[in-house]
């Protein structure tokens, strides 16, 4: 049995979220929970491509990538348009940057806190470094 330290497991993640095509957080962090906070909230958004969802999803893979660019979180969010077959924006970064200067701060917070309380409930077999 292989054993790995945090700080390597840490890393396989890490590069398998930069190794992924798309948005992979929109599998992690559904839409659903995010629509969730939204509404507990009351944030008011228009009916764009870079609504506050997918600027998350966007903005947390842009966050572990190696390449932390603009430019590169705006190809993985067209390539997941291209899955979901809508009109492909510009790759121009200025709307996905001004999307994300819009994110409320209390939304991430919420998000995160979120998170967290679901990882508490994890069953031991997913627990990390098998650590109860």
């Amino acid at each position: 049995m292989t054993t790995y330290t945090v700080p390597k497991k840490m890393h396989i993640l890490k590069q398998k979220f930069s190794q992924s095509i798309g948005l992979p957080f929109k599998e992690l962090l559904p839409e659903v929970v995010i629509s969730e906070i939204i509404s507990e909230l009351k944030i008011k958004y228009r009916c764009r491509l870079f609504d506050p969802i997918v600027t998350l999803w966007a903005f947390f893979s842009q966050v572990l990538d190696v390449d932390k660019s603009c430019h590169n979180a705006v190809s993985r969010i067209i390539s997941y348009l291209v899955g979901e077959g809508v009109e492909l924006p510009s790759t121009d970064t200025s709307a996905y940057c001004q999307a994300r200067i819009r994110l409320p701060e209390l939304l991430l917070q919420k998000v995160f806190y979120k998170v967290a309380i679901g990882l508490e409930k994890v069953s031991e077999e997913y627990l990390w470094c098998d650590d109860p």
